[in-house]
């Protein structure tokens, strides 16, 4: 209503209405690389929070079921 004679948009459309800039499409499980979670990828390292010690992700083997052989921790997914 730019004039205040009524003749603005009708209620529910116009702007600060609908899904927003973004069009609702998230990043999913796939966007941001999943940690250290299941289907976080085959790729990567294997990293002890502690020492800083890493080896080659192998498929197959979760890093968080390894250790560090340096002072025995256990390892995450970078």
């Amino acid at each position: 209503m730019p004039f205040g004679d009524g003749t603005g948009p009708r209620w529910g459309s116009g702007p600060g209405t609908g899904r927003g800039m973004g069009g609702g499409r998230g990043m999913g499980r796939r966007g941001m690389g999943g940690g250290n979670r299941p289907g976080s990828g085959p790729g990567g390292f294997c990293v002890c929070p502690n020492c800083g010690y890493r080896i080659a992700h192998t498929v197959g083997q979760p890093c968080y079921q390894m250790t560090c052989p340096s002072c025995g921790t256990q390892l995450v997914k970078e």
